[in-house]
């Protein structure tokens, strides 16, 4: 018995919790119906009942990705290309391969160093040096 309790009380902190963060963080604006304290109260006094009634009537819907990278002042696809994961593919959205060295400047860029001439000649360099040492 006592462990169905414990088993419903972590159910329980595992939806309120989340839900009263999502409220929390929720614009005011997109709030679809009462307020943001009405909805923490409402969720916190009757919790998971609560926490329904809030991801069922209030919850914002999914917001565009434009108004989300607005304040940023940058578009998503340039958001994209300034990911650590873009950089590192080295592609922007059509597909060519560079670096970004300026607004509309693209430069080629080794994918890896098997690629850059430059590298395979100083490896091949140290390899002959280090062959003439013994």
């Amino acid at each position: 018995m006592v462990l169905v309790c414990v088993l419903f009380a972590l159910i329980t902190v595992g939806v309120v919790v989340p839900c009263v963060i999502d409220i929390a963080t929720s614009p005011p604006w997109a709030i679809r119906t009462l307020t943001k304290r009405s909805w923490l109260l409402i969720t916190i006094v009757f919790s998971v009942v609560g926490c329904a009634a809030w991801l069922l009537a209030g919850r914002p819907r999914g917001l565009p990705l434009r108004r989300a990278t607005a304040g940023l002042g940058i578009s998503p696809a340039e958001a994209f290309l300034r990911h650590p994961a873009a950089r590192a593919m080295s592609l922007d959205l059509t597909g060519r391969l560079g670096d970004v060295s300026g607004p509309g400047r693209w430069r080629p860029r080794p994918v890896g160093p098997d690629d850059d001439n430059a590298f395979l000649l100083e490896l091949e360099r140290r390899i002959r040096e280090s062959r003439d040492d013994r």
